[in-house]
């Protein structure tokens, strides 16, 4: 882990057990470094009562945040389907009738090897699963995490 210097003292700061947080041991700041995919799928679940507002507002976010990750199909402001590719996870959510069908594909060396239909409830937690490991290493992925969760 890279040293952390507190944003309000100066002052070095230790790392919390699981690395998510530092504390500053002078004067008691704590500032977070990770992010949690508990955080994040707690922030989407009221989401998903609402299907259309939920597609557009990761389609939106992930156009944004991601784009070159992201394939999305709409018509008009109507999303029909989102692809997220988080190599070696790809996340698709398209329209079937009046249900979205919600699959998690695994990837290696271009080949998939699994795809798994979801409930949608489940496919955000492996979808915020994947975008939190990217968070910890890419600063686009961190924004989307916060644009998502809400606090943007």
């Amino acid at each position: 882990m890279q040293p952390v210097s507190c944003t309000n003292c100066g002052a070095p700061m230790a790392p919390s057990h699981d690395g998510r947080t530092y504390g500053c041991n002078y004067c008691g700041a704590r500032v977070q470094v990770a992010v949690a995919a508990e955080q994040i799928a707690a922030g989407l679940a009221l989401d998903l009562h609402d299907m259309e507002a939920f597609l557009a507002q990761l389609a939106n976010t992930m156009s944004q945040g991601l784009a070159e990750q992201t394939k999305i199909q709409a018509r008009g402001r109507t999303v029909d389907a989102i692809e997220i590719d988080l190599d070696p996870d790809i996340f698709i959510a398209r329209r079937s009738g009046a249900h979205v069908v919600s699959e998690h594909k695994r990837i290696v060396r271009g080949i998939v090897l699994k795809t798994n239909s979801l409930p949608l409830d489940h496919w955000v937690e492996r979808l915020t699963d994947a975008l939190a490991r990217h968070a910890n290493t890419n600063a686009r992925a961190a924004w989307v995490l916060g644009r998502i969760k809400g606090s943007a």
